[in-house]
């Protein structure tokens, strides 16, 4: 058995899966905290719940993997940074590995999440993917050859940071027009705020929704089959450029499969998606682009603990053989 962990900005979320992947305890609570220590015990807590839900012992989980919205070094089992989380340079790994007695592998969480889709969801019989998740920002990750393509420091896949508009707004990463200031979550809701400001989303403006986090996407959607052409006229630019970045990894990476996930595309897939890859198709290459696969991810909340429980069994299967 191996444990996945999903360690979000909001959420924690453990699973215990069987070698099948199949869920048989978990537990979830909210990311409360801040700082190396307070985090790590709740990381703790929340794994001990899920062994207990799963009604199991300690002892028989062989590898747990930790899922992280940050930087990491995997090779150390180190969180670097998590900005919205507070942690700086803590040895994780070494710290699962000494209260459970299991192996422990770090991933980043988007890595993770796609790599959940390619064992047990959407991408399965794929070999060459190309996974995009809009949310806050816009996390991007790569199967290549049936593996993950991490890059030479594994940074690989940060197709939110693609330039998709040379004089266009900053970005939180310092750059100019990058994908995630025209087609993140974040994005839309700046220009929807606006909208409410204006008086011109009756919608938004009854819901005070001049606040970006007051911008959620059951009211996007509440908008947009009230009528409002003006918040549909919103989304679908948002939707032409995201179908932008598509373009662009298909041309640079020739995948099999363009597979789409995170909060934004599960609450409004119908008015995302038909745009995104009609963009998609229609700017990419030809020769490319023609026999390419556009699918949406299946497992939600559990593609990221499936991944990061995958990803460690396989690396305490390294470790026993190495």
């Amino acid at each position: 058995m191996r444990i996945g962990f999903d360690l979000g900005g909001t959420k924690m979320l453990a699973a215990v899966l069987d070698d099948d992947n199949q869920t048989i305890g978990r537990a979830k609570t909210k990311t409360e905290g801040f700082g190396n220590d307070e985090i790590a015990r709740k990381i703790e807590d929340v794994i001990s719940a899920a062994i207990d839900d799963a009604g199991v012992s300690a002892a028989q989980i062989a590898a747990i993997g930790i899922a992280v919205p940050g930087l990491i070094d995997a090779r150390r089992g180190v969180v670097l940074h998590t900005p919205n989380i507070g942690i700086r340079n803590l040895d994780l790994g070494a710290r699962i590995r000494a209260t459970f007695g299991a192996s422990a592998q770090l991933s980043n969480d988007v890595n993770a999440g796609l790599w959940g889709e390619f064992v047990h969801g959407a991408a399965r019989g794929y070999r060459h993917v190309v996974g995009v998740f809009p949310g806050t920002g816009i996390g991007g990750a790569l199967i290549l050859n049936g593996g993950l393509y991490l890059g030479k420091s594994g940074g690989a896949g940060e197709i939110g940071h693609i330039t998709v508009q040379s004089d266009g707004r900053v970005c939180g990463c310092g750059n100019y027009g990058c994908l995630e200031t025209v087609a993140s979550k974040t994005a839309l809701a700046r220009d929807l705020a606006v909208l409410a400001q204006s008086g011109r989303s009756q919608i938004f403006a009854e819901a005070g929704a001049t606040d970006i986090k007051l911008v959620k996407s059951g009211l996007i959607k509440k908008a947009i089959d009230s009528g409002e052409t003006v918040v549909a006229d919103v989304l679908h630019r948002a939707a032409r450029f995201l179908g932008l970045g598509l373009a662009a990894m298909v041309n640079t990476f020739d995948p099999e499969l363009v597979l789409l996930g995170g909060g934004l595309i599960e609450k409004l897939s119908d008015h995302i998606v038909p745009i995104a890859e009609q963009e998609m198709r229609r700017r990419a290459m030809p020769n490319l682009v023609g026999d390419v696969v556009l699918r949406t991810a299946e497992l939600g909340d559990n593609a990221v603990v499936v991944g990061a429980a995958d990803l460690a069994a396989h690396a305490q299967l390294s470790e026993t053989r190495g």
